[in-house]
């Protein structure tokens, strides 16, 4: 494994505003990084985390499970990679190597040998557990006891991604003992730039991903991992304390300069001077399926429901979302000016003001989703309608989050609410499946915030049900279950990585895959 180095985000040991927390100028060879308080650490460990999320595993998700597609009309068989299903070990591998190294960030927190620090520790704990259970969402079996050494390792062994699982339980017990007894003299987290130092909200965010971890091994029926579940499910029953509001990042994002974007914007969007020479902006659109959901449209899957969500996922063209099927090919003689596409929308990218400057200024600076209400109120419907949580009505939870989603967007729910009902698999009433009806609400409300939490979820459950991509592209019988490890785990750390072939990642996946 190659060595997974301390990324801070501060330069210096004195900070003068937040917005330098998005600075990443430190020398990874400075002897000072090993005596840096938590306080210096954090923002940065938590920013560059983020980035990854946001950016990475968004459009991992977001294109896996057909919400995404490419805009034919101006590049040449765009996602093509994505869309044939034949992942190797290059695949989004920033994806381990960007959480990797963010996660050792948190490490050196929970290490700290500084006095007083409990809260920075608890912190750091919640943070290695959502970002570590990606990890194994997507890879499996991962470095984890032996990982984070630096020259001490430089080639970890791999553990059982169900004792990695595990293992994040009691990361999250301990921050749950830490925040709930804390000693008289611990230190206040003042630069935590998701919560403030609100230790509270923390420990629900904590109970909230442990909720999300044991859903994931809603499939296994052994009798040793339902014994070990229920405990578990026990215990958060007990607490009854989950995230009940947005769970919110913003290290100082701005306009200012390029590295001070919030990074979905900067990344799919626009730079601070306006312009989209990245090319993601005009490169994605709409999948026409995930188009067809929003517009309602009259044969399509929701059966003539219009989500009103949809202007605000995506811009309308002549009142509608106009996207292209994953695989079509381009027609000669067709642009995008004879055939424009949806872009992202509003209630995405954050876009207010007419003129371009006020947009990319409002844009720049959004928050980032750490985790939505939305998501939470999902997670709580499924636990409920599975029978491991007793408090709470699923319909009411599951209600819940599709008004969550709707507040988050900015966009009115008006009769919606009633007429999906009617709608087998999107609405409660009609489906027969209440699972599948939870997860595909889910899957509207996360794509292109959070998508990588839909594509597992799919690979988990088979919700939501979502078309191939069309055009022979699918040189794989199926989508990836998970990803490949990375070239640079094959070069540097060759005695132990597992070797994957694209044909085995589609019929393989973490643990809790349940084929």
């Amino acid at each position: 494994m190659k060595k997974i180095f301390l990324i801070l985000a501060v330069t210096a040991v004195t900070l003068t505003s937040c917005s330098d927390y998005l600075a990443d100028n430190t020398n990874i060879n400075s002897p000072l990084e090993s005596s840096l308080p938590p306080r210096l650490i954090l923002p940065g460990a938590q920013a560059q985390a983020f980035r990854t999320q946001a950016i990475n595993m968004n459009r991992l998700g977001s294109v896996m499970t057909n919400a995404w597609g490419g805009n034919i009309y101006q590049f040449t068989n765009p996602l093509q990679l994505e869309y044939s299903y034949n992942f190797d070990n290059n695949t989004y591998a920033a994806v381990w190597d960007g959480l990797y190294r963010s996660v050792n960030n948190f490490q050196k927190i929970i290490e700290t040998p500084l006095e007083n620090q409990g809260n920075y520790i608890a912190v750091a704990k919640i943070m290695k557990a959502h970002y570590m259970q990606y990890i194994v969402d997507l890879y499996g079996d991962s470095p984890y006891f032996e990982a984070f050494k630096g020259q001490q390792n430089l080639t970890p062994v791999y553990t059982d991604d169900a004792v990695i699982y595990k293992e994040l339980i009691k990361e999250l017990e301990e921050a749950r003992a830490l925040i709930q007894n804390p000693s008289a003299t611990a230190q206040g987290v003042a630069n935590d730039v998701v919560f403030s130092g609100d230790m509270s909200k923390w420990l629900k965010l904590a109970n909230t991903i442990e909720l999300r971890i044991l859903l994931r091994q809603s499939e296994l029926k052994d009798a040793a991992t339902v014994t070990y579940l229920n405990s578990k499910y026990a215990q958060l029953q007990s607490l009854n304390n989950f995230v009940d509001a947005d769970v919110l990042i913003n290290p100082g994002y701005s306009s200012s300069n390029d590295a001070k974007q919030n990074p979905f914007f900067g990344s799919f969007v626009r730079d601070v001077a306006g312009s989209t020479t990245n090319t993601n902006y005009t490169f994605f659109t709409s999948s026409k399926h995930f188009a067809d959901v929003l517009n309602g449209e009259v044969g399509g899957p929701t059966a003539g429901v219009v989500d009103p969500r949809r202007s605000r996922i995506w811009t309308t063209v002549g009142g509608k979302i106009v996207g292209t099927d994953q695989g079509q090919k381009p027609v000669p003689g067709q642009n995008n000016s004879t055939n424009p596409t949806s872009k992202f929308g509003a209630g995405i990218t954050g876009y207010v003001g007419a003129n371009r400057a006020a947009q990319v200024a409002a844009g720049s600076s959004k928050a980032g989703a750490l985790m939505l209400l939305s998501e939470s109120k999902f997670l709580q419907a499924e636990a409920v309608q599975r029978g491991f949580l007793t408090t709470g009505v699923a319909q009411a939870l599951f209600n819940e989050g599709i008004q969550a989603s709707f507040t988050y967007l900015g966009a009115t729910i008006g009769t919606y609410a009633v007429q999906i009902e009617a709608v087998p698999g999107f609405g409660w009433a009609a489906s027969t499946n209440k699972i599948q009806a939870i997860l595909t609400q889910k899957w509207i409300a996360l794509s292109g915030i959070h998508g990588v939490e839909n594509y597992i979820n799919y690979t988990r459950t088979g919700f939501p049900v979502i078309p191939k991509s069309i055009n022979g592209f699918n040189l794989q019988a199926s989508r990836p279950k998970r990803l490949i490890y990375p070239l640079s785990e094959y070069n540097a750390n060759s005695g132990n990585v597992p070797i994957l072939t694209s044909a085995q990642v589609t019929t393989q996946g973490p643990f809790w895959y349940v084929p």
